[in-house]
């Protein structure tokens, strides 16, 4: 198995309390049947608030379509895991989708703490 993220964009504005509490139960329906296939599904929400940081910091204009959760699974390939995706509850609710493959950082690299 590889391991995969799922990237969760919002294309409408915010969610009813309705359509919330629908999405949550349909989410956790979803998610138990594919934790059980053996995805181990893994999911971050993002706050909506964020700092542009660099030398274009300035210049960097919101997203149109910002990233708002991220859901990290297992799959035998991108093909399985864009599956999984499209099967996702969000897609009846508004929310847009890309996935792409994860890995770990390279272990020869410069250490997290070391200074340019």
């Amino acid at each position: 198995m590889n391991t995969f993220v799922i990237l969760f964009r919002r294309d409408r504005g915010s969610l009813s309390e309705a359509e919330r509490l629908s999405l949550g139960r349909d989410i956790g329906a979803w998610a138990r049947q594919h934790n059980e296939a053996g995805h181990q599904l893994a999911p971050r929400l993002l706050a909506p608030e964020s700092r542009h940081i660099g030398p274009h910091r300035g210049t960097v204009e919101a997203a149109p379509l910002p990233i708002t959760a991220l859901l990290f699974l297992e799959a035998r390939d991108l093909d399985e895991a864009a599956r999984v995706a499209e099967s996702h509850p969000g897609m009846r609710h508004g929310f847009t989708v890309e996935v792409r493959a994860w890995s770990a950082p390279n272990p020869t690299s410069a250490p997290a703490d070391a200074t340019p």
